[in-house]
């Protein structure tokens, strides 16, 4: 109404899927900020900010030290929907006016106060990035090497985008502090399409995880096996003994492999922990071979840490015949095997039903 070109009011919806969500708010109204009218109604079960919770209690109500959502702050979500569905969070509100955030030394929880996606060197002015090594989002994650790189930085999956939260990793130390504010988005229109979908990859039936709201990253510099570097189509996959925690297809150098944690729920049970130390396999998209690979220089897992690695792996020598387990399994419509040999032999890889008949006859010579 005031011929500025800019909303003065905005219905925000926030797509919220089963689990955890890492959100924030570019538009909230005056009033009803406090936890419990803000979520009434919804699927929204528990709010987590930095350092300070609230939980819808059954009988109690709403309970825990955070009382109130404010346009500065990131916050996990956590829903109850199910699995594999969508709803809308809908806000109505004020676009806010200029945001001012405050860097300090560790781990920042923030909020992107546009609905307009921005690359993050579109979006954070050089005395923030002078003091942020990495950012985390849900999933996903950047590392400052001069340039971003990483999944955050890549333009499918990356950019700062309006209804999400972000972590900002900080080399601040003691009281130190740095305030900033974001960089307006252009008006050109090509630069908001630029970053305009956004798309995350679909994960091979077989190597799933959940979102958790605790999450380390790997920036994968280089991945081979056998001396045979990775490629598009192959996918890193990341775990804690035999549990998958993350995965990613590869993309290049800093091919960001998200590695989940235990954040205390029953879907996170088995994930990673401080100090512990992941491990990955490469899966070939040529013959969906899964390689296990290590860390040259290994990297303990921490939450919200990332770490640049590289990974290598080479075919060990068998003592013995050995026919591995089919993957998946259960599986539709097919299944992988694999097996060993000690020197070179005739093999004979046939499969049979149940009353002992050879159905198909899959490798002899």
């Amino acid at each position: 109404t005031d011929s500025d070109g800019m909303p003065n009011d905005c219905d925000v919806d926030i797509t919220l899927h089963s689990g955890n969500n890492l959100v924030s708010f570019y538009a909230l109204p005056d009033t009803g900020l406090d936890v419990g009218s803000f979520f009434d109604g919804s699927s929204v079960y528990q709010v987590i900010g930095q350092g300070e919770v609230a939980y819808n209690h059954p009988t109690l109500g709403w309970t825990g030290g955070l009382e109130s959502v404010s346009p500065e702050d990131g916050y996990w979500l956590r829903s109850n929907i199910d699995d594999d569905e969508e709803v809308n969070f809908e806000v109505q509100g004020n676009v806010f006016s200029t945001i001012s955030y405050d860097l300090a030394e560790g781990s920042n929880l923030l909020s992107y106060p546009f609905s307009i996606t921005q690359s993050l060197s579109d979006a954070i002015p050089a005395n923030a990035a002078d003091v942020t090594y990495a950012i985390v989002g849900e999933g996903i994650a950047a590392l400052n090497i001069g340039a971003w790189v990483g999944s955050l930085a890549d333009n499918t999956t990356g950019g700062l985008r309006g209804g999400k939260g972000y972590w900002f990793a900080t080399t601040l130390e003691n009281n130190e502090h740095v305030s900033f504010e974001y960089n307006t988005p252009s008006g050109d229109v090509e630069s908001r399409e630029a970053f305009s979908e956004f798309s995350m990859p679909a994960t091979p039936e077989g190597f799933e995880y959940t979102q958790s709201t605790a999450q380390g990253f790997y920036f994968v510099e280089s991945a081979s096996f056998d001396g045979i570097e990775a490629s598009s189509g192959d996918w890193i996959v990341a775990y804690n003994d035999n549990v998958v925690v993350g995965s990613w297809p590869w993309s290049g150098a800093y091919t960001t492999v998200p590695a989940m944690g235990y954040d205390g729920s029953e879907e996170t049970a088995g994930y990673m922990q401080n100090g512990q130390l992941p491990t990955f396999k490469l899966l070939r998209a040529e013959d969906g071979s899964l390689n296990e690979v290590s860390m040259i220089e290994p990297s303990a897992w921490t939450d919200n840490g990332v770490a640049i690695v590289q990974l290598s792996g080479s075919t060990p020598l068998p003592g013995a015949v050995v026919l591995n387990e089919a993957y998946p399994n259960p599986f539709n419509p097919s299944t992988n095997f694999s097996f060993a040999v000690p020197q070179d032999m005739h093999v004979n890889l046939s499969v049979y039903d149940i009353n002992g008949r050879v159905v198909a006859e899959l490798v002899n010579e």
